[in-house]
């Protein structure tokens, strides 16, 4: 079990669940989020993170989760990981469904934003300060776009919104890292 618990098997099964959802884009119309009706279905809170618009779309969120794995793999396990990518998803589509704009969008790239994140705050934690200049670079990458540029690969006018929700999401993962739900339910009985 305990091999079972590195960080790369929790990346397999991410894309591996990833790539199967991109073999079925019948499936797909059921599982992207669509800010009238995501609360009345809920799993595309979730499930819009693990599907894509093509698969050039789904390798290069690929590649970003594994990069940002393999970087920072000290900090996962594969239940973090799982969690993490749960958690961030979830926080992120809740974000987005809360904004008065009606969006509908596939991808990881929100959540890749927040995992980012996470990741320099560690880092930063950990006593790495220059990391500070990575994320300054990040935070100042997604203000620049919910202020009006945007690369011509962004696909949809609301592409920042999405990276601004995911990275909002980061610390939340910071704060909820190896906290177990017990924890948080005496802590809370307690105040």
């Amino acid at each position: 079990m305990e091999r079972f618990n590195r960080y790369w098997a929790g990346l397999i099964l991410v894309l591996m669940l990833s790539a199967f959802l991109q073999l079925m884009p019948q499936w797909h119309p059921l599982l992207t989020f669509n800010s009238s009706n995501v609360m009345a279905e809920g799993w595309p809170l979730i499930s819009t993170h693990f599907i894509h618009l093509d698969w050039w779309h789904a390798l290069f969120n690929f590649i970003g989760l594994a990069l940002v794995v393999l970087i920072w793999r000290e900090y996962w396990s594969t239940r973090w990981l799982v969690n993490a990518l749960l958690i961030s998803g979830v926080l992120t589509s809740v974000a987005l469904w809360i904004i008065p704009v009606n969006l509908s969008f596939v991808g990881l790239s929100g959540v890749l934003h927040g995992l980012l994140a996470y990741c320099l705050i560690k880092d930063i934690r950990s006593g790495k300060k220059w990391m500070w200049l990575i994320l300054a670079a990040l935070i100042a990458k997604v203000v620049v776009e919910l202020v009006g540029w945007q690369p011509a690969h962004f696909i949809g006018e609301h592409v920042s919104y999405i990276h601004a929700a995911g990275l909002l999401s980061s610390l939340a993962l910071y704060k909820l890292e190896r906290r177990r739900i017990s924890d948080a339910v005496i802590d809370g009985e307690s105040k």
